[in-house]
């Protein structure tokens, strides 16, 4: 395990995610193990580690779509669940929408269950992701719809954003597309994100805080600009510790 003892925890009420000592075991496989970190509010954080490290398993436990067998996961200083469910938009790996809706019709719905809904984000988020309204989702290519996936997620105005591998099968246009929507949300830094991706090129830039995890163990807790000032990249960091 990579210690950076350089990284000091922040006071409980600076956290959006307050991880401590969570453990998942699921017959006789550790998904995780003793897992403890923090997430400032306001922050963009990746979370980076090979297939197989627990990083599904994890977010949904933040999400509070699952539980720990014991630890604990705290939410804006509240125990993850479905209290603090409005608290949080998430963007599942592997997720799929209604394909015999339009686009349209989807965000009109999405409109309709989602109380912190924003029009005018909304809005936005469909030219800068050049959503096609009319076009139904079943004829959609998996960079479309992932697009369409990051829109439902990032319109709403929960103050904390999960995105779970929002790259996989995406095509490189999307991933832009993608990366540079992601840029202009964080612009104001009242919303906080955490985001598990493979994709550490494209994202690089955007993080300024890191965990890494591998075989349901943290392996390191970095600050980026640290990093930097000390001459290292974030892909060069997941190298050394993962190599």
């Amino acid at each position: 395990m990579v210690d950076h003892k350089e990284v000091s925890y922040t006071p409980v009420g600076s956290n959006a995610i307050h991880c401590r000592e969570v453990c998942l075991q699921v017959k006789k496989k550790k998904i995780l193990d003793q897992v403890s970190f923090e997430v400032p509010r306001g922050s963009i954080t990746g979370l980076l580690g090979p297939n197989g490290a627990g990083k599904s398993s994890l977010l949904r436990m933040i999400a509070g779509l699952s539980a720990p067998d014991s630890g604990s996961v705290h939410i804006f200083d509240q125990p993850a669940g479905e209290a603090m469910l409005s608290k949080l938009s998430l963007l599942p790996d592997r997720g799929s929408l209604p394909g015999w809706l339009t686009a349209g019709k989807w965000l009109a719905f999405a409109r309709s269950i989602y109380p912190d809904w924003n029009d005018a984000s909304a809005e936005q988020l469909v030219e800068s992701l050049k959503i096609s309204l009319d076009s139904r989702i079943s004829v959609m290519s998996r960079g479309e719809e992932a697009r369409l996936q990051l829109l439902t997620c990032l319109a709403r105005t929960a103050p904390l954003v999960i995105l779970d591998e929002p790259f996989t099968g995406v095509d490189m246009i999307s991933r832009e597309q993608i990366s540079s929507t992601v840029v202009s949300e964080l612009a104001d830094g009242e919303r906080t994100f955490l985001i598990a991706t493979h994709d550490i090129r494209e994202m690089e830039m955007l993080f300024d805080r890191l965990i890494l995890i591998k075989d349901g163990q943290i392996q390191s807790v970095a600050n980026v600009e640290q990093l930097r000032s000390s001459g290292k990249s974030v892909e060069s960091h997941y190298r050394e510790v993962f190599a």
